[in-house]
Formats: C-alpha cells, structure tokens, sequence
C-alpha cells in the first residue's frame, strides 16, 4: 500500500510540471513553431502538407450527448483531434490549429485553422488527402488522395512521418490522455517544437511512417478486439437466458449426446 506521501509528491510533480508547460509554451513557439511567409519561399508548388492526428482519451464522464462528442467514428475510440500543416521539404510542423473533440470532421478544423492559411500562404498551395475536397479554390488546396496521384501521395507522407515522430519521442500521445483535455493543446504545442528540433538534428525517414502506420494499426485491432469480446458476452447471455427461462431444454451438448446414443 502506497503511503499518501508517495501521491503528495506524485501530485507535486504534475503541478509543477503543468506550471513549466505553461512558461515554456511561448518561447518554444517563437523559435520553433512560428509560420512565416519568409519560410515558403521557393515552395510555391506546396508550401504545406497538412493532415490531422487523434490523441487517446478516457471515455468522459457525465452526459452521453457530452461524451458522444469526443467519440471517433473512423477509428473507433474516444479522442481529440488537431490539424498539423507541416513543411513539405523536411517535414518539420509549421503550424497547429486548436484541439477539436474527435467527432469533428477534418474539414471542420480546416475551416477554423484558415484565417491564419489566408494570411501567411501568399501564393503556396496546400497538399492534403481527401478528407479536405471542397478547400476554397483560391487557396490552391491540392487533394492527394484520387487514382492517378501517386507522385501527389508521397510528397503527402511527409506528414505521416512527422506524426511518427511525434509519438515515437512522447508515447504520451499514444495512449489515453491521463491529464486534463483542455492541457492537450499545451502540450502538443511543446511536443511539436522539440519534434522540430530532433528533426533538424535527424532528419525524416521511412521507419517514422511505419511508426506511425503502427499506432493506426493497433487502434483499429484494438476496436476489433472489443467487437469480438462484446459478441462472445452476447451469445453467452443469450444461452444463460435460455437455460433460465427453460431449464429442461437439452443443451447443444446433450443433444448431440442424445443423437450417437439412439443411433448405436
């Protein structure tokens, strides 16, 4: 049995942790995260790759309307999402929208996130798959994702790297988020500037997509996983039901039992 010394010092810990986050957000920004026209320049083909990322949570507690919010219907588990445009060259975050619950579609971010793409892009087009057909016109928005686009696909992985890097260096992001939902933002913000940094020093490779093609992977098992479990305890009520409501019914097992017996 744990001392409550232990969660004294445990819950010490996480506010000052939080309390740095908070210091630390705004410089890191500035120097890793800033999006600025000067930064496009000789990408006037794509300036950004963007796509959107899920970030585990706990089912939240309280309303079912409230909690419905937050479930992903595309990956099947309860999470944020947020939108990352990324530079197409090395793949290092440019810019990050607000975090949204993971009901909302990847286009709903985009809209919220293009105020700021009106303002900095200048002439650059945006690459994203097809989650994002109906982007306005004027901001050349470049959909990857149609037969026929293949050269358009793998510069788009670039992202998909990026997204591998991330949670590859903070597993935080991999599994249910244990703090607050409305800190994600903070510290995403503070993960995506030190995944700058790393790769400046080890540029974006092909494991990073794998990684990252893994975790996507292991949500969807997970989701099959609970699928099956839930149809196991659904025919195991269903024949305890039946042994209740008639208790003399011969089983499956006896039937057959009865069956090799009237046939000897």
């Amino acid at each position: 049995m744990l001392s409550s010394s232990f969660y004294d010092t445990q819950n010490a810990t996480i506010r000052l942790l939080h309390r740095i986050a908070a210091d630390i957000r705004v410089p890191l920004t500035d120097l890793f995260l800033t999006f600025r026209p000067d930064r496009l320049e000789g990408m006037k083909e794509v300036g950004l790759v963007l796509d959107c990322t899920v970030i585990p949570t706990n089912r939240p507690g309280g309303r079912l309307e409230y909690g419905k919010k937050f479930y992903s219907g595309k990956h099947h588990i309860y999470c944020v999402k947020v939108e990352v445009g990324v530079n197409p060259r090395i793949g290092t975050a440019c810019t990050i929208s607000h975090v949204q619950t993971g009901s909302t579609h990847d286009f709903v971010l985009f809209k919220d996130h293009l105020p700021q793409f009106e303002s900095q892009l200048g002439g650059a087009k945006i690459l994203a798959d097809s989650a994002y057909i109906g982007a306005r016109p004027e901001l050349g928005a470049i959909i990857s994702k149609p037969v026929g686009t293949p050269e358009l696909a793998s510069k788009r992985v670039i992202v998909e790297r990026f997204f591998g890097r991330l949670k590859t260096l903070f597993a935080v992001f991999r599994r249910p988020w244990p703090f607050e939902v409305e800190r994600v933002a903070e510290y995403l913000t503070i993960a995506c500037c030190l995944t700058n940094f790393h790769i400046l020093k080890n540029p974006l490779t092909a494991v990073n997509s794998d990684a990252n093609s893994r975790f996507i992977g292991y949500l969807m098992q997970s989701h099959e996983k609970k699928v099956e479990a839930k149809r196991i305890a659904n025919e195991r009520y269903r024949v305890n039901m039946k042994k209740r409501l008639n208790p003399e019914a011969p089983t499956p097992s006896s039937i057959t039992t009865l069956f090799y017996s009237e046939d000897s």
